[in-house]
């Protein structure tokens, strides 16, 4: 017993926090460093009777950078701050495309809290539950994902972020949890991706900082078209099979 109280003990003063300081009358947070740790492909089972694997889109498991406690009470009760938002891109001819905003909530940082899951999935998946049901995908998609990396940037190096009010983000956040969040790539997810994330205030919809990279470019390089034949001429975003329907209570009674 004794030694499990140790351990912990060791396990709790190990934790790296990044810590809130003053310089030139300007706040600030040592170190913020985020990075895509891994990504793998969402495979999907598809055709009248699931034989042919296509995807769903990425998965990205992102690490965060974790504010000491009096860090973040600080942050909140000066400034307002009460999140970090994340902003995920598609780079195109060099120009950046906001695909989506995310937060979470500083009040939710625990020692074992340092990393959430994003889904990009393709268009047909990310409608809703009903929609990964379908035995035929909505918009005939039919799409392999078969080559993509995750490759470094400078531009995520660490580096400290100074508390500023920059201004106001008109579009939608949603909130971080644990399930992943999933955004839409469209019917094509060949292209760069990258992710930002700053200091927010969820209620007010304000940042409080530059922007700053996160660790990793996500490149989808190559995606293949897998052969539906059993699929041909269904639409099931318009009319759903009957084998598609989400199960209900009814489904497990005896008839």
């Amino acid at each position: 017993m004794i030694a499990r109280i140790l351990i912990l003990f060791t396990l709790l003063s190990c934790t790296k926090y990044n810590e809130v300081k003053k310089g030139n009358g300007l706040h600030y947070i040592e170190n913020m460093y985020s990075k895509i740790d891994q990504v793998k492909e969402v495979n999907w089972k598809v055709g009248r009777k699931k034989n042919v694997d296509i995807s769903k889109g990425l998965r990205l498991y992102v690490s965060m950078p974790n504010i000491s406690p009096d860090g973040r009470e600080l942050l909140e009760m000066k400034y307002g701050i009460n999140s970090l938002i994340y902003r995920l891109n598609r780079v195109r001819r060099g120009a950046s495309e906001p695909l989506g905003y995310f937060f979470f909530r500083l009040g939710n940082m625990t020692r074992t809290s340092k990393n959430f899951t994003l889904s990009l999935y393709y268009h047909a998946a990310s409608v809703s539950k009903s929609f990964r049901m379908f035995h035929c995908p909505a918009f005939n998609h039919k799409f392999k994902l078969e080559n993509f990396e995750i490759n470094s940037s400078r531009m995520g190096d660490p580096q400290d972020m100074y508390v500023r009010g920059v201004g106001n983000i008109a579009a939608k956040a949603t909130r971080l949890r644990f399930a992943p969040m999933i955004t839409s790539g469209g019917l094509s997810l060949k292209g760069k991706y990258t992710l930002d994330f700053a200091l927010y205030n969820e209620k007010t919809k304000n940042r409080y900082s530059k922007w700053q990279r996160v660790d990793g470019v996500l490149d989808i390089t190559k995606e293949v078209t897998k052969a539906l034949p059993s699929c041909l001429g269904v639409k099931e975003e318009l009319r759903p099979l009957p084998e598609s329907r989400l199960r209900s209570i009814r489904d497990l009674e005896i008839k």
